[in-house]
């Protein structure tokens, strides 16, 4: 039950905790004699934070003996500063109106002290959740003159206090004098701002860590399941190495697969032709060991309409006059052996071998069981094969998602991280890496900003220059993105690029100052592709450089910022696929090239 003359509190929505003053806060602002509390945008509602739990009895109300400082001693001012809200109200909103007036973007913008009531002066900063402004938060400094208005005594006398008693206990806690106040408030800002950054980055890292741990976990057993899968190569060359092996065991000329999955292909025989059970980079292809005697579009024409007949009945042998035009054998070799490979009552492909060599021409039944065998472990294979696509597609898939959210902190970095993975994949390509190499580093440089999480968005966002405060939080995103994913099995191998993709060839650079090769060739390889994607973007502060301008500036800076012999292959490629993806986020984002140079 609400006692007689406690003022009651206004519902106010601001999201999440923004108005929440945790124990340590609110004693370093009673400290400064400081009332903190919350409004919503538009100044229109003040919310008051709790200082005390219940009503002062007699002696509460007595001055205080002590010089020590506690919540308590502000605690009934603050209530009867809530009793008074209107009239605070009024004036706060003033203060906001005047400060829109002067900046169109209130959300970079504090509120300066300003006397709100005799002799009692406020300041705020913004509250800002998912880049939307929905609030202030304010500091609130009475001065000791406040105690002798006649707002304190009518405040005091409505809600049925002794106004001296009540002067008597809070006159401790307050500053003398305006300037004082002026002070207090800005130090209070700076309090209530850090817990505000404090809260925000808690939630963040805690809501960007569940997400890692429930992704990771499902990853990490599909990705131990597939380490006891047989697939240790790349499918085509798998299948390949397998036409090649029975090339050289089999007496036939030739020795192929057809994969289903092409264009226009149906059904046929007795179970359905289909792509779905195929991995990506094997559907509709033709891979052929040895000489066939044919184009290889004229084989895969031939062996299209031998897949559109293949049968889960078993193998055939196709001779002329036989199921199909003389002509077919004669251009593929007769006799022309067709195995299905099958896998969960649907046709992937056809195995075949034709040209039989040799004295007897005839397809013998050991022939056919090699075919069969191969061609049943080709089955289980691409089975496996397809799971680990899928699995990678996820994994992918789930990077992708997480730093996607993060570029879009700022809608000028949106895709930054994909089109820094894909820069750094082609240019790992071009000087020569492996095939897994250059997939990694295609993982490590979708990955390489995830620290950024870390840094406060006001900071991310901020347009113009930094000051050295903000771009000293900025260079911790490194060190923040190699703790975040160091303990992710999976992303071990691609830590050295999120953590040195800052360093510079001259040994200038962040957070080790590593120089020429001792930096790790993933970083060196992000390294260019990121600034790259920098200087070719618009950002709030400057529009897109053009291609000229960015390769000229980075053939400068090769051997100072840049490991020249990366320079020399990344001004030679073709950037048509980088230029795809910058029209897709533009796309993605609503922002055509014309609305980029106008935001700029």
């Amino acid at each position: 039950m609400r006692e007689t003359g406690v003022p009651s509190r206004p519902t106010l929505h601001l999201g999440g905790d923004s108005h929440v003053v945790d124990t340590t806060t609110a004693a370093q602002l009673a400290a400064l004699g400081v009332v903190s509390a919350s409004t919503d945008a538009n100044g229109g509602s003040i919310l008051f934070d709790p200082l005390i739990a219940s009503r002062p009895n007699d002696s509460d109300t007595r001055p205080s003996t002590t010089t020590t400082t506690t919540t308590a001693d502000l605690g009934w001012l603050a209530a009867l500063l809530a009793s008074g809200r209107r009239l605070i109200g009024s004036h706060v909103q003033r203060i906001i109106q005047s400060r829109r007036q002067q900046c169109s973007d209130a959300r970079s913008q504090s509120l300066p002290p300003a006397e709100i009531a005799p002799s009692c002066w406020a300041a705020g900063i913004p509250i800002v959740q998912r880049r939307r402004h929905v609030g202030w938060r304010l500091a609130i400094v009475p001065t000791t003159s406040f105690l002798n208005s006649e707002l304190f005594l009518a405040l005091s006398s409505a809600a049925g206090l002794d106004a001296r008693a009540l002067a008597g206990r809070a006159r401790d806690a307050l500053t003398r004098s305006d300037d004082e106040a002026i002070r207090a408030c800005r130090l209070g800002l700076l309090v209530i701002g850090q817990q505000l950054r404090q809260a925000e980055l808690t939630r963040t890292v805690e809501s960007l860590g569940q997400q890692l741990a429930e992704s990771y976990e499902e990853l990490s057993l599909l990705y131990t399941i597939s380490q006891r899968m047989t697939v240790v190569q790349q499918p085509r060359r798998f299948v390949q190495s397998s036409c090649e092996g029975l090339l050289e065991t089999l007496p036939y000329r030739w020795v192929g697969v057809r994969f289903a999955g092409g264009a226009g292909e149906t059904a046929g025989g007795a179970g359905s032709v289909g792509g779905a059970g195929v991995p990506g980079s094997l559907r509709g292809r033709l891979i052929v060991a040895g000489s066939p005697g044919a184009s290889l579009e004229t084989m895969r024409s031939l062996t299209g309409r031998l897949l559109a007949e293949a049968s889960m009945d078993g193998p055939s042998v196709l001779e002329p006059g036989e199921k199909v035009e003389d002509g077919w054998c004669l251009a593929l070799g007769s006799p022309v052996l067709a195995h299905p490979i099958c896998r969960e009552g649907h046709v992937l492909g056809v195995m075949l071998a034709g040209g039989k060599q040799g004295d007897d021409r005839a397809a013998s039944s050991s022939d056919m069981k090699l075919l069969g065998a191969t061609a049943s472990h080709t089955g289980i294979f691409l089975e496996n094969a397809s799971l680990y696509e899928d699995m990678d597609a996820m994994f992918l898939g789930t990077l992708e998602a997480i730093t996607s959210s993060i570029d879009a902190k700022d809608r000028y970095t949106c895709g930054h991280s994909r089109r820094v993975a894909q820069l750094s994949q082609q240019l790992a390509s071009a000087v020569g890496l492996d095939e897994e190499t250059v997939r990694r580093v295609h993982v490590a440089g979708l990955v390489h900003d995830v620290g950024k999480i870390g840094v406060p968005e006001s900071v991310l966002c901020k347009p113009g220059r930094l000051t050295d405060e903000e771009f000293a939080l900025v260079k911790q995103h490194p060190e923040i993105g190699h703790r975040i994913l160091k303990d992710i099995p999976q992303l071990r191998d691609v830590l050295p690029g999120v953590l040195h993709h800052h360093e510079r060839w001259d040994g200038e650079g962040y957070p080790s100052g590593l120089a020429g090769e001792s930096i790790p060739l993933f970083a060196r390889l992000i390294a260019l592709a990121d600034s790259f994607d920098a200087m070719s973007s618009t950002r709030t502060y400057r529009s897109a450089r053009d291609r000229s301008w960015v390769l000229s500036e980075i053939v400068r800076c090769s051997g100072k910022q840049f490991d020249p012999s990366l320079v020399s292959a990344f001004i030679h490629m073709d950037f048509s696929e980088y230029d795809r993806l910058v029209a897709e986020h533009r796309a993605a984002e609503g922002l055509s090239p014309a609305r980029l140079e106008e935001a700029a």
